[in-house]
Protein backbone atom coordinates (compact mmCIF):
# COMPACT_ATOMS: atom_id res chain seq x y z
CA UNK A 1 0.00 0.00 0.00
CA UNK A 2 2.07 3.10 -1.09
CA UNK A 3 -0.97 5.37 0.31
CA UNK A 4 -3.68 4.58 2.66
CA UNK A 5 -6.14 6.89 5.06
CA UNK A 6 -4.54 6.55 8.21
CA UNK A 7 -6.73 6.49 11.53
CA UNK A 8 -5.99 7.94 14.75
CA UNK A 9 -3.41 6.22 16.73
CA UNK A 10 -3.75 6.01 20.50
CA UNK A 11 -0.86 7.61 22.43
CA UNK A 12 0.18 5.33 25.35
CA UNK A 13 2.47 5.65 28.00
CA UNK A 14 5.77 3.88 27.67
CA UNK A 15 4.59 1.11 30.21
CA UNK A 16 1.31 1.02 28.78
CA UNK A 17 2.32 0.87 24.89
CA UNK A 18 4.81 -1.96 26.15
CA UNK A 19 2.64 -4.21 27.47
CA UNK A 20 -0.15 -3.75 24.73
CA UNK A 21 3.33 -4.31 22.34
CA UNK A 22 3.63 -7.75 23.78
CA UNK A 23 0.50 -8.97 24.12
CA UNK A 24 0.24 -8.04 20.43
CA UNK A 25 3.89 -9.45 19.52
CA UNK A 26 3.25 -12.59 21.29
CA UNK A 27 0.07 -13.31 19.33
CA UNK A 28 2.09 -11.84 16.16
CA UNK A 29 5.13 -14.40 16.64
CA UNK A 30 2.84 -17.64 17.96
CA UNK A 31 2.73 -19.51 14.35
CA UNK A 32 6.09 -19.20 13.31
CA UNK A 33 8.46 -22.43 14.19
CA UNK A 34 10.88 -22.55 11.02
CA UNK A 35 13.82 -21.97 13.57
CA UNK A 36 12.80 -24.45 16.58
CA UNK A 37 14.46 -27.35 14.72
CA UNK A 38 17.78 -25.99 15.09
CA UNK A 39 17.59 -25.18 18.16
CA UNK A 40 15.96 -28.50 19.66
CA UNK A 41 19.00 -30.13 17.66
CA UNK A 42 21.61 -27.82 19.62
CA UNK A 43 20.09 -28.60 22.67
CA UNK A 44 20.18 -31.99 22.47
CA UNK A 45 24.02 -32.23 21.67
CA UNK A 46 25.31 -30.56 25.15
CA UNK A 47 24.18 -30.63 28.73
CA UNK A 48 21.44 -28.41 29.49
CA UNK A 49 20.47 -25.59 30.68
CA UNK A 50 20.18 -23.91 27.11
CA UNK A 51 19.92 -20.14 27.78
CA UNK A 52 17.52 -17.66 24.94
CA UNK A 53 18.98 -14.14 24.74
CA UNK A 54 16.00 -12.02 24.13
CA UNK A 55 13.32 -14.82 24.79
CA UNK A 56 10.22 -11.86 24.53
CA UNK A 57 6.92 -13.76 25.11
CA UNK A 58 8.39 -17.07 25.17
CA UNK A 59 7.86 -18.73 21.69
CA UNK A 60 10.97 -20.18 22.15
CA UNK A 61 10.76 -21.35 25.43
CA UNK A 62 7.83 -23.24 25.59
CA UNK A 63 8.79 -24.95 22.12
CA UNK A 64 12.35 -26.38 24.13
CA UNK A 65 10.50 -27.07 27.18
CA UNK A 66 7.89 -29.06 25.77
CA UNK A 67 10.29 -31.52 24.64
CA UNK A 68 12.28 -31.55 27.96
CA UNK A 69 14.67 -29.32 27.80
CA UNK A 70 16.03 -26.85 30.58
CA UNK A 71 15.96 -23.36 29.80
CA UNK A 72 16.72 -20.21 31.00
CA UNK A 73 14.68 -17.50 29.45
CA UNK A 74 16.63 -13.75 29.41
CA UNK A 75 15.02 -10.55 28.30
CA UNK A 76 15.53 -6.69 28.87
CA UNK A 77 11.57 -5.95 28.59
CA UNK A 78 10.30 -6.78 31.72
CA UNK A 79 6.42 -6.58 29.69
CA UNK A 80 7.67 -9.00 27.40
CA UNK A 81 8.91 -11.60 30.17
CA UNK A 82 5.75 -10.96 32.36
CA UNK A 83 3.91 -12.17 29.63
CA UNK A 84 6.37 -14.86 29.21
CA UNK A 85 5.77 -16.14 32.71
CA UNK A 86 2.12 -15.98 32.20
CA UNK A 87 2.05 -17.94 29.11
CA UNK A 88 4.30 -20.74 30.32
CA UNK A 89 1.91 -22.54 32.50
CA UNK A 90 2.72 -26.32 33.40
CA UNK A 91 5.98 -25.81 30.87
CA UNK A 92 7.18 -23.28 33.61
CA UNK A 93 8.49 -26.42 35.28
CA UNK A 94 11.60 -26.34 32.98
CA UNK A 95 12.17 -22.89 32.56
CA UNK A 96 13.69 -19.65 34.48
CA UNK A 97 12.91 -16.05 33.59
CA UNK A 98 15.85 -14.16 34.04
CA UNK A 99 15.76 -9.65 33.63
CA UNK A 100 19.39 -9.25 32.35
CA UNK A 101 21.16 -6.85 30.06
CA UNK A 102 24.10 -8.34 28.74
CA UNK A 103 25.46 -4.72 27.25
CA UNK A 104 25.98 -4.30 31.22
CA UNK A 105 27.72 -7.60 32.48
CA UNK A 106 27.91 -10.97 32.17
CA UNK A 107 26.03 -13.88 34.02
CA UNK A 108 27.94 -15.72 36.83
CA UNK A 109 26.12 -19.01 35.76
CA UNK A 110 27.76 -20.60 32.44
CA UNK A 111 25.93 -22.52 29.67
CA UNK A 112 26.97 -24.97 27.02
CA UNK A 113 24.08 -23.83 24.32
CA UNK A 114 23.44 -20.18 24.06
CA UNK A 115 20.71 -19.08 21.53
CA UNK A 116 20.42 -15.41 20.68
CA UNK A 117 17.06 -15.52 18.90
CA UNK A 118 14.70 -13.52 16.14
CA UNK A 119 17.17 -10.60 15.71
CA UNK A 120 17.96 -9.91 19.04
CA UNK A 121 21.16 -8.84 18.24
CA UNK A 122 20.11 -6.26 15.61
CA UNK A 123 18.60 -3.99 18.19
CA UNK A 124 22.22 -3.30 19.33
CA UNK A 125 22.75 0.39 17.10
CA UNK A 126 26.28 1.06 18.56
CA UNK A 127 28.95 -1.04 17.27
CA UNK A 128 30.37 -0.73 21.15
CA UNK A 129 27.21 -2.18 22.31
CA UNK A 130 27.79 -4.66 19.99
CA UNK A 131 31.26 -5.43 21.54
CA UNK A 132 30.18 -5.48 25.12
CA UNK A 133 27.26 -7.68 24.51
CA UNK A 134 29.62 -10.37 22.74
CA UNK A 135 31.99 -10.09 25.29
CA UNK A 136 29.87 -10.34 28.35
CA UNK A 137 28.33 -13.32 26.65
CA UNK A 138 31.68 -14.88 25.89
CA UNK A 139 32.26 -15.55 29.63
CA UNK A 140 28.87 -17.14 30.19
CA UNK A 141 29.42 -19.75 27.83
CA UNK A 142 30.68 -23.30 29.27
CA UNK A 143 33.45 -25.65 27.27
CA UNK A 144 32.55 -27.23 24.81
CA UNK A 145 29.50 -24.65 23.78
CA UNK A 146 28.04 -23.55 20.93
CA UNK A 147 26.42 -19.98 20.05
CA UNK A 148 23.90 -19.64 17.97
CA UNK A 149 22.52 -16.06 16.82
CA UNK A 150 20.20 -15.05 14.28
CA UNK A 151 20.70 -12.12 12.70
CA UNK A 152 18.39 -10.32 9.86
CA UNK A 153 18.64 -8.77 6.41
CA UNK A 154 16.60 -5.53 5.86
CA UNK A 155 13.62 -6.77 3.55
CA UNK A 156 15.05 -3.05 0.92
CA UNK A 157 18.10 -5.02 0.77
CA UNK A 158 15.93 -8.20 -1.01
CA UNK A 159 13.53 -6.10 -2.48
CA UNK A 160 14.43 -2.18 -2.62
CA UNK A 161 11.37 -1.03 -3.91
CA UNK A 162 9.36 -2.20 -0.89
CA UNK A 163 11.78 0.22 1.49
CA UNK A 164 9.02 3.38 2.66
CA UNK A 165 5.64 1.20 1.53
CA UNK A 166 3.29 0.33 3.65
CA UNK A 167 2.40 -3.88 4.04
CA UNK A 168 -1.40 -4.26 5.57
CA UNK A 169 -1.67 -7.76 7.62
CA UNK A 170 -4.04 -9.35 9.16
CA UNK A 171 -4.72 -12.67 11.20
CA UNK A 172 -6.51 -14.62 13.28
CA UNK A 173 -4.40 -16.17 16.00
CA UNK A 174 -5.80 -18.26 19.26
CA UNK A 175 -9.69 -16.62 18.69
CA UNK A 176 -8.31 -13.37 18.14
CA UNK A 177 -7.91 -10.75 15.30
CA UNK A 178 -4.58 -9.47 14.80
CA UNK A 179 -3.71 -6.58 12.34
CA UNK A 180 -0.59 -4.39 11.64
CA UNK A 181 0.38 -2.03 9.39
CA UNK A 182 4.12 -2.11 8.84
CA UNK A 183 6.65 -0.15 7.47
CA UNK A 184 10.63 -0.28 7.07
CA UNK A 185 12.70 2.65 6.14
CA UNK A 186 16.11 2.66 5.55
CA UNK A 187 17.89 5.72 7.40
CA UNK A 188 21.45 4.37 6.82
CA UNK A 189 22.82 1.87 4.07
CA UNK A 190 22.87 -0.28 7.50
CA UNK A 191 19.77 1.21 9.90
CA UNK A 192 16.36 -0.19 9.54
CA UNK A 193 13.55 1.79 10.84
CA UNK A 194 10.54 0.17 11.32
CA UNK A 195 6.82 1.25 12.14
CA UNK A 196 4.65 -1.00 13.54
CA UNK A 197 0.87 0.66 13.74
CA UNK A 198 -1.09 -2.58 15.48
CA UNK A 199 -3.94 -3.79 17.24
CA UNK A 200 -5.71 -6.59 18.33
CA UNK A 201 -9.17 -7.47 18.40
CA UNK A 202 -11.41 -4.03 19.03
CA UNK A 203 -8.42 -2.13 20.30
CA UNK A 204 -7.45 1.53 19.01
CA UNK A 205 -4.83 1.24 17.21
CA UNK A 206 -0.59 2.05 18.73
CA UNK A 207 2.41 2.81 17.37
CA UNK A 208 5.69 0.94 18.05
CA UNK A 209 9.09 2.22 16.42
CA UNK A 210 12.24 0.51 16.73
CA UNK A 211 15.23 0.25 15.09
CA UNK A 212 17.68 -2.61 13.82
CA UNK A 213 21.07 -2.46 12.31
CA UNK A 214 22.12 -4.87 9.73
CA UNK A 215 25.16 -6.81 10.59
CA UNK A 216 27.06 -7.90 7.05
CA UNK A 217 28.58 -11.49 7.65
CA UNK A 218 32.16 -10.34 7.52
CA UNK A 219 31.95 -8.07 10.40
CA UNK A 220 29.66 -10.49 12.53
CA UNK A 221 32.53 -12.77 11.91
CA UNK A 222 35.61 -9.78 13.06
CA UNK A 223 33.11 -9.30 15.84
CA UNK A 224 32.88 -13.12 17.34
CA UNK A 225 36.51 -13.68 16.78
CA UNK A 226 37.27 -9.77 18.86
CA UNK A 227 34.81 -11.94 21.36
CA UNK A 228 37.13 -15.66 21.48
Amino acid sequence: LRTRLTPPVTMLSPQSLSLRYAHFYDLYTAGFQADLPLYLDAAAKYPAPVMEVGCGTGRLLRGLAREGHDVVGVDVDRGMLALARERLGSDGDHVRIVNHDFRAQPLLERFHVVLVTLHTFNFLIEVEEQRRFLRHLRQSIAEPGRLIIDLFTPRSMIDPESSGVWRGIERQVCGSRVRVQDRRDMLTPLLERRTQRFSVDDQPEAEMITHRRYVPPAIAGELLAEAG
